[in-house]
């Protein structure tokens, strides 16, 4: 979920994006629009941006983070291309970078973008939470050094390409009850763009904590269900497969999802999550290996 990497096409995600994609088709459903309020990783909207399925997104995240990175990417992708080019990949940067994550409020969206990708492809994992260490551990002792992952020319020719979509994409700094609410307001002011279609991505439910710099606790699940089941277009949500979600949702169709993630970024062994897709949509039958 929204722990995937800021810069990595749909990898671990594949199936899941895939899915999703199909389910449209099934229910042929052609949005004009593709929101997402946990955005993360931006794998489900840059998918969509990038294959065309949309003719615009709009994403956001109350990590302020995780924002900035998408905000600098699309309004000012030279900052973070000559960031990546001059920055050294060592423990005092990683310190450095920890650091300005835990006192977001005395940094501008520029310094927060490159600490994100910074902490993104320096940590373990590839989390961005305060117990994230960085990979290689703190003697650097391991096989895999904390500069395994931050492979300057990859990461560039990435950020160029994506880059050229920023007219239509709109990153927006808000929870997601203000992210919904703007789409709403932005939808009343547009004419042709009346297909709006919300992809949700929330926290899990179990071990958010560790997963998570932004969590829920019991009552925003629920608020975010309520909130959700009234929706006047058409949705999609992935969650963990715990039984209290499934309560939540019982009135819709599920299918269960079964998705094959790193142990550890460098790692080729994996370990399953479980996942499950909720929506008021028709579900396909059809499974992807």
């Amino acid at each position: 979920m929204t722990i995937s990497s800021p810069l990595r096409y749909p990898g671990s995600k594949k199936k899941l994006v895939a899915y999703l994609h199909e389910i449209l088709r099934f229910n042929e459903i052609g949005p004009n629009v593709l929101i997402e309020p946990f955005v993360g990783g931006g794998s489900v909207a840059l998918y969509f941006l990038l294959n065309n399925i949309v003719d615009k997104i709009i994403i956001a995240d109350k990590d302020k983070l995780i924002y900035s990175f998408w905000k600098v990417l699309f309004s000012d992708p030279d900052h973070l291309i000559n960031f990546i080019k001059k920055v050294k990949i060592d423990l005092n940067n990683f310190y450095k970078y920890k650091e300005i994550a835990n006192n977001t409020r005395r940094h501008n969206a520029n310094k927060l973008a490159e600490t994100c990708l910074f902490l993104n492809r320096t940590s373990f994992s590839g989390m961005l939470t305060n117990g994230a260490g960085p990979i290689g551990g703190k003697k650097q002792e391991s096989e895999y050094k904390i500069d395994c992952r931050f492979n300057k020319e990859m990461l560039i020719n990435k950020i160029k390409p994506l880059s050229l979509f920023g007219k239509r994409v709109i990153v927006l700094p808000y929870d997601w009850k203000g992210t919904m609410k703007y789409a709403e307001e932005w939808l009343e002011r547009k004419k042709g763009l009346n297909k709006l279609l919300f992809y949700f991505d929330p926290p899990f439910y179990y071990k958010a904590d560790q997963l998570y710099r932004c969590y829920f606790n019991e009552k925003d699940h629920k608020d975010l269900c309520e909130e959700i089941i009234s929706l006047k277009h058409d949705w999609l949500l992935s969650y963990d497969n715990t039984p209290e979600i499934k309560k939540m949702y019982s009135k819709f169709r599920k299918k269960n999802m079964h998705i094959q993630v790193p142990y550890s970024i460098n790692s080729h062994a994996v370990r399953i999550e479980k996942e499950i897709i909720i929506t008021p949509l028709k579900l396909p039958k059809i499974s992807f290996s």
